[in-house]
């Protein structure tokens, strides 16, 4: 990703992109501030099945960056202020480890469709045929980036599976994050390059074994039922 690019957060302060790298892994989600629907279902479910993942705050940061040049630093720190409750609230009163690391940025027209760009990501103003709302129409999906600031692999929808986010950020952690389970998963994991997920080949091995010994089973009860053999 290009880490020179140039945006301001949600204090109005300038930073640039590389600012978000160094230390951990980056969760990505671009969208735009004032959408009511789809960016906040995503980060909704990015919280919440981070929370069920059981990854400590520290091992990961989420970057928001919205593609909408009129989006202010007051509309991103609004955004923040509501994301940062939402994930309180899931810890149903208990004290969090750590504070979230949630960083929302902004930026000028050529460096969002730069950003964009870098990640493949593509998108346009909504038009008639997307409704009456005014806003972008863009998919939903969740970049993790290693901590040096390169795609790992996506995550698309707006609902994400608990134990494939925790390997992701393993993965892009280069299995640094968690303990011996997690790097025993990236080694049984199979990286799918066309989705950009791991799928899991550890449990289709598990069913290969399987069906191979009810086989050897099978061949035994047929060998030993033979008429003939004298019963043990």
């Amino acid at each position: 990703m290009p880490a020179d690019l140039p945006l301001v957060d949600s204090s109005g302060r300038p930073v640039r992109l590389g600012d978000t790298f160094g230390d951990r892994p980056v969760l990505l989600a671009l969208g735009y501030y004032r959408c009511a629907q789809l960016c906040g279902l995503l980060m909704h479910g990015l919280l919440e099945a981070l929370h069920d993942s059981g990854l400590p705050r520290g091992a990961y940061r989420i970057v928001r960056v919205s593609i909408d040049p009129a989006d202010t630093p007051a509309a991103a720190q609004a955004a923040r202020q509501a994301n940062l409750a939402y994930a309180d609230a899931l810890e149903g009163g208990r004290a969090p480890d750590a504070p979230l690391d949630l960083r929302l940025l902004t930026g000028t027209e050529p460096a969002l469709r730069s950003l964009a760009q870098a990640l493949g990501w593509r998108y346009r103003r909504a038009g008639a045929a997307d409704g009456p709302q005014e806003g972008y129409a863009h998919p939903a999906v969740v970049a993790v980036l290693t901590p040096a600031g390169r795609v790992s692999h996506y995550l698309p929808g707006v609902r994400f599976d608990p134990a494939e986010l925790r390997l992701a950020v393993a993965a892009a952690g280069e299995g640094r994050i968690g303990g011996v389970s997690d790097r025993l998963a990236l080694l049984c994991a199979h990286l799918d390059a066309t989705l950009g997920r791991h799928s899991a080949a550890v449990m289709q091995a598990a069913r290969a074994v399987g069906l191979l010994t009810a086989l050897a089973l099978l061949a035994l009860v047929a060998r030993l039922a033979r008429p003939g053999r004298k019963a043990r």
